[in-house]
């Protein structure tokens, strides 16, 4: 049945942050055959994320909506609505948002159970 492999964002719940949100659409933890993690996350204006890393996994960040410095090692990219950032495992990484609009990216992730590391 197609309805297992259809999901609406609208209708999950986000995982709340001081700097915005998290809405996880495909993982481990709701998808049963899942083989990769993939969400949407939201960083309000002039917030961050806390630095961070994945041992399992690399990142995949693709700008929707606003912008952003992204930190990936110990080098800053500028990205905007139609760039990605590829975060390999185990390297430190984090953005802000430098807009005044909320920064809307699509977040891929190369494994379903994704891990995450704060380094901060």
């Amino acid at each position: 049945m197609i309805e297992q492999y259809v999901v609406d964002a609208a209708t999950t719940e986000a995982a709340q942050f001081e700097w915005g949100h998290l809405l996880w659409l495909v993982s481990q933890e709701n998808t049963d055959d899942a083989e990769m993690t993939v969400g949407i996350c939201v960083i309000e204006p002039g917030e961050r994320n806390m630095e961070h890393l994945h041992p399992n996994c690399e990142e995949i960040l693709f700008v929707l909506e606003g912008e952003c410095d992204h930190t990936l090692g110990d080098e800053v990219a500028h990205l905007t609505p139609g760039m990605m950032i590829r975060c390999p495992a185990h390297l430190p990484h984090h953005a802000v948002n430098t807009g005044d609009t909320p920064l809307r990216a699509l977040v891929c992730f190369s494994a379903p159970d994704r891990e995450t590391e704060g380094v901060e």
